[in-house]
Order: structure tokens, then C-alpha cells, then sequence
């Protein structure tokens, strides 16, 4: 049972049956498993659970229910929030030593999307990527963010012979095949280089971050133009990973 308060509004008795859910996850919830967690009767706890189901906090699944679509998009936003928090001060930190635009990205299904970025003066394109997905990958960031599934989750999605629609002409990850080897690279290294892949006269780096479990959970990457940054590419990423292991630290600690 999740607490022994005493749960008397709406809301708090609506809580309790969703912390119910979510202790038993995976393993989906009937009326009966829920009215014995939350010592109440079952008509009532089918009238509630109805209701979380009309609103997307809770989803029915087989003969009993699971955590809601909705209740997962406020969980993101509220890690993505404290993703930002955490890295703020460390990509002002980068932009300072590397003189370009640092971005914080993250994976939303099988594309990366960035959701800070922080500017030099110069500010090249920073504002244009916020929100922006691109595919993962092709990208620097993309493919870090890959590199922590395992080959046989990448292989399930990217089939190893088959080749992948949309990669553009300079992309070296043009099957599965090719990607899983640029990211038993990027495993090995703890970084990823991209050349012109995505965009002729563009290049990036990216590290990742890591929560407390050591899963990657986000990267961060810089973009710039190719004449101005390929010789750079290697030392910024070294210190991007010395920026993502302090922003592990303090994720790991505000837990």
C-alpha cells in the first residue's frame, strides 16, 4: 500500500489509486488488486478508475489497467525540466570554451529533438533548432543517444541489410549494419563525430548524459560550420564529457 494516511478529497483518493498502479507495474492492475491496495470497495474504485481512464491517467490493458499516456508526458516534462536545471550552467560553461552554440537533446521515439540551447554572441542557428526533431541516425546526437540501446534493439528497429530511408549521400550509416558499427564506436570512444552526415557544411559532437542507473537519458551536442570547427571537433568533446559527467552528479544527487 503506498501510505497509511488518511486520503479524504477527491484528488488524494484519485492519487492513491494511481500510486497503486504505478507499484505494481508492469503488471496491470484489476478492481479487486485495487480496492484491497487502497482498503476501499469496488464499485467505488471502478467508478474512479473509469474517470483516470477518460482523462489518460490510467489505461486499460486486458482485464485490468496500467500508468496513463498522460500521466508519462508529465513525467518527461518534469526530468526534461530538471534535465535543464541541471545542465544550464554547464553549457554557459562549454559555450565560454568552445565559442559555439551547445545544445541539450533528447530522443522523442526515433528522432532527436533539442531542448536548450545556450549562444555566443555569434549565435549560430541556436534559436532555429529548439523544439526541432531530426533523425537520430544521422545525427552526432542521435547516435549517442542510440548507443545506449543494445545492438539487438537497434537491429529490431534498423534491420542490419536494409537500407535506411532518407539517409542523405554523405550519411555513413546507411544501413543497420553500418549503424550498429558507428555505435560500437561511440561506446567505445564516449563521443560521436559527424562530418557533413546531416548537412553538407555542417559539423557536430556529442557526448552523453547519464542518470543515477548509468543509462543514457540525454546528450549534448555542438553544431557549427565545418570551416570554422572541424579541427575542434575531438577537443570539444572531450570537454563536453567533462561537463556531462558533473551534470550526472547532480542529477544523481538531486534524486
Amino acid at each position: 500500500m503506498p501510505n497509511s494516511l488518511q486520503r479524504n478529497n477527491g484528488l488524494e483518493r484519485d492519487l492513491e489509486i494511481i500510486e497503486a498502479v504505478a507499484a505494481g507495474s508492469p503488471v496491470p492492475q484489476r478492481n479487486g488488486d485495487l480496492a484491497a491496495a487502497t482498503n476501499r470497495e469496488k464499485s467505488q474504485i471502478s467508478r474512479a478508475v473509469s474517470r483516470l481512464i477518460d482523462n489518460g491517467l490510467l489505461l486499460r490493458q486486458g482485464a485490468g489497467v496500467i500508468v496513463g499516456p498522460r500521466l508519462y508526458a508529465i513525467a518527461r516534462y518534469t526530468f526534461e525540466a530538471q534535465l535543464v536545471t541541471a545542465a544550464r550552467g554547464e553549457l554557459h560553461g562549454l559555450v565560454h570554451k568552445l565559442g559555439e552554440t551547445v545544445h541539450l537533446t533528447v530522443l522523442q521515439g526515433l528522432e532527436v529533438v533539442t531542448i536548450h540551447s545556450e549562444s555566443p554572441a555569434h549565435g549560430f542557428r541556436a534559436l532555429s533548432w529548439m523544439g526541432v526533431t531530426a533523425p537520430s541516425y544521422m545525427t552526432s546526437s542521435g547516435r549517442v543517444l542510440l548507443s545506449g540501446l543494445t545492438n539487438d534493439q537497434v537491429e529490431r528497429i534498423y534491420p542490419l541489410k536494409k537500407k535506411i530511408d532518407g539517409a542523405p549521400p554523405l550519411c555513413l550509416t546507411k544501413t543497420g549494419e553500418q549503424l550498429i558499427g558507428v555505435l560500437n564506436q561511440i561506446r567505445k570512444d564516449g563521443f560521436a563525430i559527424v562530418i557533413e552526415e546531416y548537412e553538407p557544411g555542417l559539423v557536430g559532437a556529442s557526448v552523453p548524459i547519464r542518470d543515477f542507473s548509468g543509462s543514457i537519458v540525454a546528450a549534448i551536442n555542438v553544431a557549427a560550420p565545418k570551416a570554422r570547427f572541424e579541427s575542434n571537433l575531438t577537443a570539444a568533446a572531450k570537454e563536453m564529457k567533462k561537463a556531462s559527467e558533473r551534470i550526472t552528479d547532480l542529477l544523481t544527487h538531486t534524486k
